[in-house]
């Protein structure tokens, strides 16, 4: 299976870092009952969430990302654990980067990093 991320129409899956892409589960409005039987009954809608982590990168290429991440809620594409290929809305939090250094008139980026949670 091989990694894919889109955002907004921008391909970010040669930039995913190895381990770079962390799927996880997002619980939102659970329920639990307990009937007099003692057995519990519980029910929650699960959202996806996404943890992304970026290779270093040129100062264009960073600006380029967070364009992609401008446009909020974004629509995002990637390749779902569990389903495949899906095309989802999700909320951004936190684009972060450091300047690492600078060389030919480039600024590189180093630790790109940021959480999708869908909507």
């Amino acid at each position: 299976m091989r990694a894919i991320l889109i955002i907004n129409g921008t391909d970010f899956s040669p930039y995913l870092r190895s381990g770079g892409l962390q799927q996880t589960e997002i619980p939102r409005q659970g329920r639990s009952v307990v009937a007099l039987d003692g057995t519990a009954y519980r029910e929650e809608i699960i959202k996806r969430g996404l943890s992304v982590g970026l290779i270093d990168m040129k100062d264009t290429e960073w600006r380029r990302m967070l364009e992609a991440l401008c446009d909020r809620p974004v629509q995002a594409r990637y390749m779902d654990d569990r389903m495949g290929d899906v095309t989802k809305a999700f909320y951004v939090t936190g684009p972060t980067a450091a300047a690492q250094a600078v060389r030919g008139g480039h600024t590189y980026f180093t630790g790109g990093s940021f959480e999708l949670e869908e909507k």
